[in-house]
């Protein structure tokens, strides 16, 4: 079946000026030196996949350290280059008091073409009668004073939305009701792993509620004994109470009890967190910051053998980072018994662009034995 996404182009966006990658196949491994764009290209798809909605834009930002905190007042005026931290995704860390080009996001020669742009916008707000605001467009020269408040402009799915910059502003409270006018829905199903993904595994409940009792349940234990062979079954517990939060327990031939899965080491939940989020990303995407993470090299063939069998049955197509040689060599053992499926994408700097490399099958193959440079 024809991978969800073909190509993607991204312009604008974060270290990205415009980047085209053609030849997306079903499982992907992007690698590159630092400051190339590795993670940029993973929050691109997010956003993409999800008409840029806000929780996904909150999500990136907060990563990065780039969100805008509480105010200790909520009264206080917006300052746009000291808290308006979305101008960080524009390329080149522009001031979002000027004018700035859109950023767009595309994908075509796939099963869902999808397009986005988003571009900065300036506003005064208006109150209806049942508290619902609404906003007005107003000049960009007039940002600074009075009223002007500074937004994202967001075209997608056919449709125009704006995202004021206090969508973002974590206050304990509001003073009025808020209505947000994004509807908070995925266009494509997606689930992100972070570079930690499975250090704290009660974040993966709501993804461990969505699979339980299902067939899924034998993937992840099939997965968990790559490392652990002794392990024959798994759950998620806890959380009942206001304080009390969910872990994730395992059941092993050689322990006489279950005992708690971060017993088994950070590999093992990172395995956890990765196959975890594969068998929920049904018919959609699979984004893998810093694959690697946690994983000790000897482990790593039979894993991504996991990832392609799963993403070939599911349907998923997955796009994962990395910057280690062992990663990039098991990736490439576990392609080469399934050529058709995986390409490795080496991400370069070319003064301000940075460039893609494609390799697959035979090509993927002579860049890992003769150590060709792709990171």
């Amino acid at each position: 079946m024809e991978p969800r996404i073909g190509t993607l182009t991204v312009e604008r966006f974060r270290a990205l000026r415009q980047l085209k990658i053609d030849g997306l196949g079903r499982v992907n491994l992007v690698t590159g030196r630092n400051n190339t764009g590795k993670s940029s290209v993973l929050e691109a798809l997010r956003i993409l996949a999800s008409d840029a909605s806000p929780s996904v834009i909150s999500s990136i930002l907060r990563f990065r350290e780039e969100d805008v905190g509480e105010m200790e007042e909520s009264s206080r005026p917006l300052d746009a280059e000291g808290l308006f931290q979305l101008s960080s995704l524009f390329h080149g860390f522009p001031q979002f008091s000027v004018e700035l080009e859109s950023i767009v996001i595309a994908s075509n020669g796939g099963q869902r073409p999808m397009k986005l742009s988003m571009e900065a916008g300036w506003f005064s707000e208006e109150w209806d009668p049942d508290g619902s605001r609404k906003l007005v467009p107003q000049p960009r020269e007039l940002f600074g004073e009075g009223d002007a408040l500074p937004a994202l402009v967001i075209e997608a799915g056919g449709a125009r939305r704006i995202m004021a910059l206090d969508t973002f502003r974590r206050y304990p409270y509001r003073s009025r009701p808020f209505r947000s006018d994004f509807a908070d829905e995925s266009r494509l199903p997606c689930v992100f792993v972070s570079p930690y993904g499975g250090e704290r595994t009660a974040t993966l409940g709501p993804l461990w509620d969505k699979i339980a009792l299902s067939d899924r349940e034998k993937d992840v234990v099939e997965a968990l004994r790559i490392i652990d062979p002794e392990i024959s079954a798994v759950s998620m517990v806890g959380g009942e109470g206001p304080r009390e939060t969910r872990r994730a327990i395992v059941r092993a031939a050689d322990v006489p009890r279950p005992v708690p899965l971060r017993s088994f080491g950070d590999g093992l939940n990172r395995l956890f967190g990765i196959v975890l989020s594969l068998v929920n990303a049904k018919d959609g995407l699979l984004l893998i910051d810093e694959f690697e993470n946690g994983m000790h090299h000897t482990v790593q063939t039979d894993v991504w053998r996991a990832v392609f069998r799963l993403a070939r049955s599911l349907n998923i197509q997955v796009v994962a980072t990395s910057h280690s040689w062992d990663s990039i060599e098991a990736f490439q053992k576990a392609a080469s018994e399934d050529p058709a499926e995986g390409v490795l994408i080496r991400l370069s700097r070319k003064g301000e662009d940075v460039v893609p490399t494609l390799f697959r099958e035979d090509e993927l193959a002579v860049a890992t034995r003769d150590r060709i440079e792709v990171r």
